[in-house]
């Protein structure tokens, strides 16, 4: 029986053969049809492609392919694509909306996690006439420059790699062509003014995690460092101006760890035995919103939810309401507490509604709002619309990010955008200046009319 199976399988084999393909013959022709079949599907896949796109984008690709083989000069994709999206951003959308590069995209998703690079500060380079200068308007948290103890107001006169050999310059692109020439972490050293004196400052510049919160009082200051922003410390210098009864907070952004940040100054508030709060937002131009809805918990006085509504987005079609994490004034504010804000032109989108979420719920009064003068101009900026950004690609490449909605305040439905809050409304206002905390001093003269502090 053995045999005989053995010898059935040889006839098999041998009428499977009369065909003359050999099985590496027939893998061999198999593999020819399936490459022919994949060849074909793409052709096919690509034509439904090309005629799916708009017979104007169809021309924009025939133009590109013209331009490159009949222009007397070359023009690279990237030259070509470059001035089409750059035409988007600066023509056919608004200020807010703009498309990214994925390089670009990648910077704005860690800058809004508080990822920064350099020594950390802000300026304005020219004065009112227009020359040159190198004025610090903001120094971040938790950054070389705050380490080094360079302040707003400060004028940078000059800079070198060693103290003797600073060139004085007052160009800014000088002083940033100068910083290309340092290593990270590398000592230089920056001549500056302050006030009436000029000094010399050691500093450096680093990849740093930005903090946005600051807590003072009349006798004691604190501020978060450390390489994640999460380590509130005892620095900085208090604010004697503040009434004892008072605690300041300045909040800067609603980036990063702002929220958790925020949390900590104010369990900071509760167990300094606080009662009053001057909330700064001065230069503050916003952020996300669910940042935006942990701070506001805060501040919801009138509200019996237990997570109130703090903003409205309007899409025209729909609305979308955004919930505060929870309810808890009267955790730390009593009936006889008083909170102030402070703002000025550059005080826009999250901050303007924060402070409209605190109006609307009675956490203050317009008269509890005190504005600095900025150019003349006593307001907050009027931005009261909010972007939303879409990846333009599933692997993390380029995107877009599209203004979707108006932002309303929580109850009265108010939108300030191309507006802000103004002086008429019922809003305090001091002159600017970048003195030590002067703006700060004055605010808290106005709001509390000095004989009461």
């Amino acid at each position: 029986m053995r045999k005989m199976k053995v010898e059935n399988k040889e006839k098999k084999d041998n009428k499977k053969n009369k065909s003359g393909k050999t099985p590496e013959k027939r893998k061999t022709l198999y593999v020819l049809l399936s490459a022919v079949l994949a060849v074909v599907c793409f052709l096919i896949g690509g034509l439904t492609t090309w005629f799916s796109l708009d017979k104007e984008m169809r021309s924009l690709v025939r133009l590109k392919d013209k331009i490159q083989e009949e222009y007397y000069e070359d023009i690279t994709d990237k030259q070509f694509y470059d001035t089409i999206f750059n035409s988007i951003n600066g023509t056919l959308l608004d200020d807010y909306s703009w498309y990214m590069t994925s390089d670009e995209y990648k910077d704005m998703r860690s800058s809004g996690k508080g990822n920064k690079s350099g020594i950390g500060v802000t300026v304005r380079t020219q004065d009112e006439t227009g020359a040159s200068q190198i004025f610090i308007l903001s120094v971040c948290g938790n950054s070389p420059a705050e380490a080094s103890g360079l302040l707003e107001g400060d004028l940078i006169l000059g800079y070198g790699k060693t103290e003797s050999d600073i060139t004085n310059d007052t160009v800014f692109d000088h002083f940033t062509a100068f910083l290309e020439t340092v290593e990270d972490n590398q000592t230089f050293y920056v001549k500056i003014q302050r006030g009436g004196e000029s000094k010399v400052l050691p500093l450096y510049k680093a990849h740093f995690k930005e903090s946005y919160v600051f807590y003072r009082t009349s006798d004691t200051a604190y501020r978060f460092t450390g390489n994640k922003a999460d380590k509130l410390t005892e620095g900085g210098e208090p604010l004697p101006a503040l009434p004892q009864k008072a605690a300041y907070i300045r909040l800067t952004q609603f980036n990063g760890e702002a929220a958790e940040q925020f949390d900590e100054g104010m369990e900071r508030f509760q167990s300094d035995k606080k009662q009053d709060l001057i909330l700064d937002l001065r230069g503050n131009g916003g952020g996300y919103l669910d940042i935006l809805e942990d701070i506001a918990s805060y501040f919801c006085k009138t509200a019996d939810e237990r997570r109130p509504v703090v903003a409205v987005a309007d899409y025209g079609e729909y609305k979308e309401e955004f919930y505060a994490k929870g309810n808890y004034y009267y955790d730390y504010f009593t009936e006889n507490s008083r909170i102030c804000v402070l703002a000025d032109m550059d005080s826009a989108s999250a901050s303007e509604c924060l402070i409209g979420c605190m109006l609307d719920y009675g956490a203050i009064e317009y008269g509890d709002i005190c504005l600095s003068e900025r150019n003349g101009i006593a307001k907050t900026y009027g931005k009261g619309i909010m972007q939303t950004t879409y990846p333009l690609s599933i692997f993390g490449g380029d995107a877009v990010k599209l203004t979707t909605a108006k932002i309303c305040w929580p109850k009265s439905g108010n939108c300030i955008h191309g507006r802000g809050v103004l002086p008429e409304d019922g809003a305090k206002v001091v002159l600017e200046s970048y003195e030590k905390d002067a703006e700060i001093t004055a605010a808290v003269s106005v709001l509390y009319q000095s004989a009461t502090v």
